[in-house]
């Protein structure tokens, strides 16, 4: 068992920082992939500045970066496009791994497009295009990952080199920046602080690429720090519970060898050689527990890692998964040691100070004197002394019970990260969109009738459209932003409510539902008075929503009525706007035929790809918070175990003393079995009475603060982690119990 212990400890502490480590590897990828691999830009600064910046030997490589705004009048068949010149061979050193296309343009009539290109303009790699307001053709020589942002708001950008930029594009029209890649040896913030003095630049003259950098170690931004500062607790809440884990078992083990260390100090042994000894058997452990935690570990990293690739491939796509990590290896070193010689260090004093005549008696473990007997006025005899057993020992009765207590504490301390991460994360809401359409002014003028054209595709899953009426004011002097929801969506809105009823807007006159803003609060039975043109209309709040898919405006409530209301109140409408959700394996041809059919007329917004990027960070933050939840799960039961067998294991001798004046196994087992109970309900008991207040505190200001939602007691949370500190207590009981069974008197009394 104590080599198991130190087993677990090492396995425990190298998939938290390994899996930190992974994550922190991918987001590099992810960043660089995303952003380009640069560090610093400077702006505003003249061509002499720029020079020396260039020369400076912490600089890999620079580049003069060049741009215009949509604004400027550029376009590509009437769609308004943003242009960029740059460096050839600083884009191959910072940009690369954004093409996923052709190459950079060797030549002044060559241009690279963003990948929407291809369905918003239907080009392909190699056609020629002209540019509106430039007045010149170019070829398209390769095409660079669209991100998220212009594939939801349908909007392209070009890269041209750095010459065919300022030949074409008029200087008045055009921002021009040194952007700038650092030697990756080289501390960044000092370089970056020491040319910000040397060139007398503020703050706005000086932007960094800060969640590279972050990820880099070379950032003050708290993402890094975080993330390990997180692993740290995670670290020394192992270390603590291995500690306990670990000292039981060598504190069991010292106890069933009292009379051998009894015998080292008949012939002569000292107390510092006797804990000296202690110590080097836990040490001796090690050479076996350490190897077997760092291999399991390694290799549970890698299928977590392998998992996230599978689950969520577009995020994790550059996610390392068959890598060692050198962090996770030296901390479960560490730990294997750390815990072995701080568990080893009580148990080392109790063998040191046995002394031999106590020790040959072999009667050591019961050092204090019996006060009073076990009560069996209620309780029968086995019974009584079970809880007798359990609550002797005051501090023996103490540190069970909060070593059980704990684990229930950080269980629901941490549980209210899940309900934040819900609420903070849409894309994996049953409403997030695929695509949608929307009105170009967001008017009333998406046709219902395209609705139900979309339907009838056969890779369409669902389609839900929403009217929208802005900025009413009312008889308060407030305004109220109104939303119309059909089936689908008042079954989703169902899920976040917090009060009142969804279903009373089908059934009362006039009914809404509200949604949360701490700026504008409503609630169920409120009214509002609508003030439009002079008329006036009320309203009956009969539900509030803790969130929904819509941002609030400080001041500006977000109403939630239904179809048939909101055309009520302001005449027969079209939609503002149509969501659709594709079925699994729909391609961006299949989506380009809804772009086809919506024609022109109205914005094209493709949302998979911000989905994607979303339902990885809630992937990764699910499998690090639940991990964690696993963690705190396993510490548990296996202390449990190793705490009621090194009970079982010290009293060995008297549970032999018990047999032989007459107790049966059946009463034995029961003694052990109410022992177990003690400890495992004083636990939960203390748990929950500490942990709750903490669960609360937590949960309010994490999620009701911000969406609204109330604090009710985690009855789920705590059936969980009480029924698994109960179910194991009782499953610890059996391997002590069949080894009482399976022992005689005379080896149960003569045990060494």
């Amino acid at each position: 068992m104590t080599v198991f212990c130190i087993a677990l400890s090492v396995f425990l502490v190298t998939v938290i920082f390994g899996m930190a480590e992974m994550a922190i590897r991918s987001q590099q990828y992810q960043e660089i992939k995303k952003h380009g691999n640069w560090h610093v830009i400077f702006s505003d600064i003249d061509r002499e500045t720029g020079t020396i910046i260039q020369s400076r030997p912490e600089v890999a490589a620079s580049s003069w970066y060049a741009y215009v705004k949509e604004e400027t009048g550029f376009s590509i068949n009437g769609k308004p496009i943003r242009i960029a010149g740059i460096d050839g061979n600083a884009y191959a050193s910072m940009f690369e791994n954004e093409l996923v296309e052709g190459g950079f343009p060797k030549s002044d009539h060559e241009i690279v497009l963003s990948e929407s290109a291809k369905s918003i303009l239907n080009v392909k790699l190699g056609d020629v295009i002209t540019i509106d307001g430039m007045g010149e053709n170019f070829t398209i020589s390769g095409f660079a990952a669209a991100s998220a942002n212009e594939m939801r708001y349908d909007r392209i950008s070009a890269l041209l080199s750095i010459e065919a930029f300022r030949r074409y594009v008029s200087s008045e029209d055009y921002t021009e920046q040194l952007i700038v890649q650092l030697s990756a040896f080289c501390n960044m913030q000092k370089v970056i602080a020491n040319l910000t003095r040397t060139f007398s630049l503020n703050k706005k003259q000086v932007a960094q690429n800060g969640n590279l950098l972050a990820v880099l170690g070379q950032s003050d931004n708290g993402f890094v720090i975080q993330l390990y500062g997180s692993a740290l607790v995670l670290f020394l809440l192992v270390l603590t519970a291995s500690v306990l884990m670990i000292a039981g078992s060598l504190n069991s083990n010292v106890m069933q060898r009292t009379e051998f260390f009894g015998m080292l100090r008949c012939i002569g042994a000292t107390k510092k050689q006797i804990m000296r000894l202690v110590h080097k058997e836990g040490l001796h452990w090690c050479k076996s527990a350490i190897p077997a935690g760092l291999f399991g570990g390694i290799v549970v990293v890698w299928i977590l890692c392998a998992a996230l690739k599978w689950i969520s491939p577009e995020y994790f796509s550059e996610m390392p998964v068959f890598r060692v990590s050198g962090i996770s290896i030296v901390c479960g070193i560490a730990i294997g040691i750390l815990t072995v010689r701080l568990a080893a260090q009580s148990p080392a004093k109790k063998a040191a100070n046995v002394s031999p005549l106590t020790a040959v008696s072999g009667n050591a473990y019961q050092s204090q004197s019996v006060k009073t007997a076990a009560k069996t006025q209620i309780l029968k005899i086995d019974t009584a002394l079970g809880v007798y057993h359990a609550t002797a020992n005051r501090k023996n009765f103490i540190l069970m019970t909060g070593s059980f207590a704990i684990s229930i504490v950080l269980f629901l301390a941490f549980s209210p990260a899940i309900n934040f991460m819900g609420h903070a994360i849409n894309a994996v809401e049953p409403y997030a969109p695929d695509v949608s359409i929307i009105s170009a002014d967001n008017s009333l003028s998406v046709p219902q009738k395209l609705a139900e054209q979309f339907e009838d595709l056969d890779f369409v899953k669902r389609v839900y459209g929403r009217m929208f009426a802005y900025d009413i004011p009312t008889k308060e002097n407030r305004q109220i932003n109104m939303i119309s929801y059909e089936e689908h969506q008042f079954k989703w809105a169902n899920e976040n409510l917090i009060e009142g009823a969804a279903e009373a807007v089908f059934s009362e006159e006039n009914a809404v539902l509200a949604v949360y803003n701490s700026d504008y609060s409503l609630h169920t039975g409120d009214k509002i008075i609508l003030n439009v043109d002079g008329m006036t209309q009320e309203l009956n709040v009969v539900g509030v929503l803790s969130k929904s898919p819509f941002t609030n405006t400080p001041g500006v409530a977000n109403i939630i009525c239904t179809e048939d209301l909101f055309q009520q109140l302001w005449g027969e409408a079209q939609y503002t706007i149509i969501d659709l959700q594709f079925r699994r394996g729909t391609t961006d041809e299949e989506a380009g035929v809804i772009r086809q059919m919506a024609g022109s007329e109205f914005s094209f917004s493709d949302r998979r790809q911000s989905n994607q990027q979303a339902v990885g960070v809630y992937y990764s933050y699910a499998l690090f918070l639940y991990g964690f939840l696993v963690i705190i799960a396993l510490i548990t039961v296996f202390h449990i175990i190793n705490s009621v067998g090194m009970s079982v294991s010290a009293r060995i001798k008297q549970y032999g003393a018990m047999r032989a004046v007459g107790m049966s196994t059946r009463q034995l087992i029961r003694m052990v079995t109410a022992e177990a109970a003690v400890y495992s309900l004083a636990g939960s008991a203390a748990g929950c009475l500490i942990g709750l207040p903490i669960h609360r505190y937590l949960f309010e200001h994490m999620v009701t603060g911000r969406w609204g939602e109330p604090w009710n007691i985690p009855v789920v949370n705590l059936i969980l982690i009480v029924s698994v500190v109960i179910l194991t207590a009782i499953i610890a009981v059996r391997g002590p119990s069949r080894r009482i069974q399976n022992m005689s008197i005379i080896d149960t009394i003569s045990e060494q």
